[in-house]
């Protein structure tokens, strides 16, 4: 067995990959790999655990494995032990990173099932080896899902969810065993999709179809989620218009979910053709094939007239990137965006689920360009006012305090990493004194060697930034960065709206309708804008705003 499992710390790495799956998965992981350092004579009990719960090993963002490679960068993990090394990853070009990410630590991987010891002379090998029957074997359990899908879909079982208007139930075989989920006609629901296409059909708007179920308070199809709030909308009534399964059309493997190399994110891709299974299922037709063809009809029809018309004869929509305060401004009564609207003369701020749903009751229309003045004039007049100014001034004050006492804390650090990287040196050299000359150990020794030279200039710029004088900015410094706040915000409107985001908590100003008026409110952190007038500031103080303190530091006005 590896000797550091006995001289060194051990991490052990645990995963399982499904929700079907239990939690005691990991528990016993966890203890073949403990039982594994005992007998190596190591602190079995004093091992770090760090685990994926319902994780997916096609990928390395993983909480639990990014904790881990966390610990190897800090040096506070020597060794790590696994059940197997699928655990680890079954991605193969992920693995082969993993490995030489370890072999560059000097950090070897011990697994207990497959008996590989990634330190050991022909650990590459059987290493890539595992890692690529744990690649295929992805493989073949993705395809093997697809055909029993298939096989459901060809016998007219639901293969996952079912649009609103249908439901699922379960069907038996003769000893009561479930062997699929019948799909039927969910008559109340149905009804609304009848009535949806019949309006739409009498010359309806999607807008005008929506707001009139959200003011009947007809049940929408997230009416049973925690997004039931939001009722109807413009993309459900569109959805609904154009889901040819209504008219009894079903197609299974239209599209499949690509997994982005790296990540845990899917992508949506259309499949070829001749890959699609399409069935006619005219038990489960909601609406006519006259209803579809006219409703199908007047949808291309509008596109037609929206993208393929003259400049005269579009509606031409103004673009959010082009308002300043667009993504930023809130209502405060239902949470939704405000939205930007093209008005005769003016552009306006509206309640986005107010004018496409009629759910929330703030319907109050606001001057983008009167709102813009408004908001940049209670920026400067918070940061101006004595208040503003002391509470800048207050903050900066604590961070300089603190700065050279984190300056120390990093240059330790580093000299600590720097002693235990020569100790790895002196012990290679050794080896070479000894004769071994192999390649491994000349090219541990090379990156040892390359790491130890970074660590050494990280503490020579510490130190020489240790030196540097940090000076508190005066009352006229900070009363000059707020006015010039405004022709700082008029170079780049993506830049200048990620500027008030981080200027705000939680990145809103809210729009509030009282009895007294229209007022936009928010909670201003200072300390930010100062460090966005100068990025070598930004670079070198990390401010926390208090949240004691900004309990009544607020910008905002009347409308």
């Amino acid at each position: 067995m590896h000797p550091k499992l006995k001289t060194e710390r051990a991490g052990i790495y645990a995963r399982f990959s499904s929700e079907l799956q239990r939690e005691s998965s990991i528990e016993d992981q966890v203890r073949r790999c403990r039982e594994l350092i005992a007998m190596a004579g190591g602190d079995a009990a004093g091992a770090e655990v760090f685990p994926d719960f319902a994780v997916s090993g096609a990928s390395v963002q993983r909480p639990g494995f990014e904790a881990l490679m966390r610990a190897v960068n800090e040096g506070r993990v020597g060794v790590i032990v696994t059940e197997d090394i699928s655990r680890i990853s079954r991605d193969f070009a992920d693995a082969a990173s993993i490995f030489k990410r370890l072999q560059f630590a000097d950090v070897p991987l011990i697994s207990v099932a497959d008996g590989i010891d990634t330190s050991s002379k022909n650990a590459k090998m059987t290493f890539f080896m595992q890692s690529m029957m744990a690649d295929a074997f992805l493989d073949t359990l993705r395809d093997k899902t697809l055909r029993g899908l298939e096989g459901r879909a060809l016998r007219g079982f639901a293969t996952g969810g079912v649009p609103f208007g249908y439901r699922t139930v379960p069907e038996t075989d003769k000893l009561g065993n479930v062997i699929g989920h019948r799909i039927e006609i969910d008559e109340e629901a149905a009804a609304i999709i009848r009535r949806i296409f019949a309006e739409y059909i009498k010359g309806g708007s999607l807008l005008g179809i929506a707001r009139t179920l959200n003011l009947e308070g007809v049940p929408s199809p997230r009416a049973g989620t925690k997004h039931k709030r939001f009722g109807w909308g413009v993309s459900t009534i569109r959805a609904i218009l154009y889901n040819e399964r209504y008219a009894g059309t079903w197609r299974f493997k239209e599209k499949q979910w690509v997994k982005v190399p790296g990540t845990n994110k899917r992508i949506p891709r259309k499949r070829a053709a001749d890959e699609v299974i399409t069935m006619d299922r005219p038990d489960l037709r909601i609406i006519d094939q006259e209803t579809w063809d006219e409703s199908q009809a007047r949808l291309k029809a509008v596109h037609r007239k929206y993208t393929e018309g003259s400049k005269t004869e579009r509606i031409i929509s103004p673009k959010r990137s082009s308002y300043l305060l667009s993504g930023i401004l809130v209502c405060d009564e239902c949470s939704a965006p405000m939205s930007i609207l093209a008005g005769s003369s003016a552009t306006y701020y509206r309640c986005s689920t107010n004018r496409t749903k009629g759910t929330c009751k703030n319907n109050v229309s606001l001057r983008e360009d009167v709102l813009r003045r408004g908001v940049l004039r209670s920026l400067r007049e918070r940061l101006q006012s004595p208040d503003g100014i002391a509470y800048v001034r207050k903050r900066i004050a604590e961070e300089l305090r603190d700065y050279s006492r984190n300056l120390e804390a990093d240059i330790k650090t580093h000299r600590e990493r720097i002693e235990r990287t020569e100790n790895r040196i002196k012990g290679l050299v050794g080896f070479i004194a000894d004769g071994d000359r192999s390649d491994a150990v000349v090219s541990a020794l090379r990156d040892l060697e390359a790491q130890a030279k970074s660590d050494r200039a990280a503490v020579e710029r510490l130190r020489h930034e240790a030196q540097e004088p940090l000076r508190l900015p005066s009352i006229d410094e900070i009363g000059a960065m707020v006015t010039d706040l405004e022709v700082r915000l008029g170079d780049d409107l993506d830049n200048d709206r990620a500027r008030l985001r981080r200027w705000h908590r939680d990145g809103e100003i809210r729009i509030v309708r009282t009895a007294e008026g229209i007022f936009a409110k928010g909670t201003l952190l200072p300390c930010s804008i100062l460090l966005d007038s100068g990025p070598e500031k930004r670079k070198r103080l990390d401010y926390q705003e208090d949240s004691q303190a900004l309990s009544n530091f607020r910008s905002g006005g009347r409308i």
